[in-house]
């Protein structure tokens, strides 16, 4: 499976549904042109859903400390729901997952971001 992405937006969040593979940088050229919209909008916060996304490598890594710094200086919150897997076991291992703020769910996601 090759990687995709799908948007939907609710108040104060956009979702990127996020699943197949990320294994080589121009993989994610496309995403990355749709998150600076996200981020330039009115929504506070942005969320990944990766529950249906099944590898990554150094490339996938790089993806998401590079929309984690690009989300925060614009002053706004990423929250990564669903991680499993390769996934999960990548994140722990290099230690991500004490820096981003992760959900076991994308509802549990969405009550975070509605508690703020």
């Amino acid at each position: 499976m090759t990687f995709d992405y799908n948007i939907t937006s609710q108040p104060n969040v956009v979702v990127f549904g996020i699943s197949g593979r990320i294994s080589q940088v121009d993989a994610v050229e496309q995403i990355f042109l749709d998150l600076t919209q996200a981020i330039e909008s009115e929504n506070n916060f942005i969320i990944f859903d990766v529950s249906k996304l099944e590898y990554i490598n150094s490339s996938g890594l790089n993806f998401f400390i590079r929309s984690l710094t690009r989300i925060r200086n614009a002053g706004k919150e990423l929250i990564l729901c669903g991680l499993n897997g390769v996934v999960e076991k990548l994140f722990n291992i290099s230690k991500l997952n004490e820096i981003f703020t992760i959900c076991p769910t994308i509802e549990e996601g969405l009550k975070k971001v509605n508690a703020n």
